[in-house]
């Protein structure tokens, strides 16, 4: 789901499904060049556990808030939060998809390796 930056004058709500997730949130103008994107992802992922490489689903319920920053953002303000858009649009699935590969990469084992001696 693309939507145009510009286009954004004021609260707009946004939902879309890909994969077993549901993404739906709120984007609101802050300023000129910047749009708050709240959010929450809810639904299955398909994983594997990190220790034996089994598959396993994590139930996903996550927040996701961010500032979409048109252009290069420059400020003191060290933000790690923030995407900078280049271009005139907000590509909704490619947020989606980094924000599933950030969760991803964090450490997930399946109950047999959970509760094995060794963690």
């Amino acid at each position: 789901m693309v939507i145009l930056f510009d286009k954004i004058t004021q609260k707009q709500e946004f939902e879309m499904s890909r994969d077993g997730l549901k993404f739906s949130g709120i984007l609101e103008r802050k300023n000129p060049l910047q749009i708050q994107l709240s959010a929450q992802i809810c639904g299955k992922l398909n994983h594997i556990c990190d220790r034996c490489g089994d598959d396993l689903v994590l139930n996903l319920d996550e927040k996701v808030d961010l500032i979409l920053n048109k252009g290069i953002f420059s400020s003191e303000d060290k933000n790690l939060d923030l995407i900078e858009i280049f271009g005139d649009e907000i590509d909704l699935d490619e947020i989606l998809t980094s924000e599933t590969e950030a969760i991803k990469s964090d450490y997930f084992y399946c109950d047999k390796c959970k509760f094995s001696k060794g963690e």
